[in-house]
């Protein structure tokens, strides 16, 4: 099996085709970010598009597992591009100018071909009015067409430039690997072990968490759980106030709020859901 290439650029894991982000969506469960527009609304700044960044937890699954190879592409793109490369560039553009404009001279023949009988009786009466004999006339239809064909091609019409996500061009690079702190190292070992019990997993920024765990797909599902790593692992001294943060954080956005550490004795990974109760001995009380 090929493995997917994933560019490394300014510190983070770049996909630009999509293809390759499917194959990791559906078939690995690996979500990721979209950060580009989309091609078909490019003003609309409620939806995302290509090109996907992964976080580091992703790339290291995905290397460990040797599904992609992480490519460093920085040097060769920071390169002026030779004369052969900017011929080659300019060689594909001009293709796609002639393809989007194929489409366009062909509606207009077939126009052109619609209406060739009034045509024809037009440019007829314009001889005849001009002095020319009835028997002299002779108009063919083919060669009209041909020179309506050779007028249209010479028309300039309004085009987009397609501006390519992934590099048209094929470029020399090198495979890295991907390097994680201590305390990034402990987060990653929580992201796999969750990865091999099934379900997707996205960062949990937006809610104050480690990580965001789904039963299915994030489009059609909402995060079931928020994941809180402890970095320190059992060791780690743990508050009231925080466990109190962290657990009505997770009723407020409806997701149950499970805390996670390796164990150093065992070095496994371990999981604790926590659940808020509120003031139970107070239940009962009226106001």
């Amino acid at each position: 099996m090929s493995r997917i290439v994933v560019n490394f650029m300014h510190g983070r894991g770049l996909i630009f085709n999509a293809e390759d982000y499917l194959k990791l969506r559906f078939e690995y469960r690996i979500v990721g970010n979209l950060i580009g527009v989309p091609v078909s609304h490019p003003r609309n700044v409620n939806q995302q598009g290509m090109p996907v960044v992964l976080s580091a937890y992703e790339v290291k699954l995905l290397l460990d597992k040797e599904i992609i190879t992480l490519v460093d592409k920085t040097g060769v793109l920071q390169q002026v591009p030779s004369e052969e490369q900017s011929q080659q560039y300019g060689a594909m553009v001009e293709q796609q100018k002639q393809e989007m404009h194929m489409p366009v001279v062909e509606k207009r023949l077939e126009a052109f071909r619609k209406h060739m009988p009034r045509i024809i009786e037009g440019k007829r009466r314009k001889l005849l009015k001009s002095g020319v004999k009835e028997e002299d006339i002779h108009l063919d239809p083919e060669q009209l067409l041909d020179q309506e064909k050779e007028r249209i091609m010479q028309e300039k019409f309004d085009q987009m430039v397609q501006i390519p996500i992934n590099h048209p061009l094929p470029l020399e690079f090198f495979e890295r690997p991907i390097a994680l702190s201590a305390q990034e190292d402990v987060k990653y070992r929580v992201f796999e072990s969750l990865w091999q019990q099934g379900g997707f997993i996205t960062t949990g920024d937006a809610f104050g968490c480690d990580f965001l765990l789904y039963p299915g797909d994030p489009m059609c599902f909402h995060a079931s759980h928020t994941v809180h790593v402890l970095a320190g692992g059992v060791s780690q001294k743990l508050d009231a106030k925080y466990l109190i943060r962290i657990c009505r954080l997770s009723v407020v956005v409806n997701k149950l709020c499970v805390i996670a550490y390796v164990d150093v004795s065992s070095d496994e990974v371990h999981f604790e859901t926590l659940e808020w109760e509120g003031n139970v001995t107070n239940k009962g009380d009226t106001f």
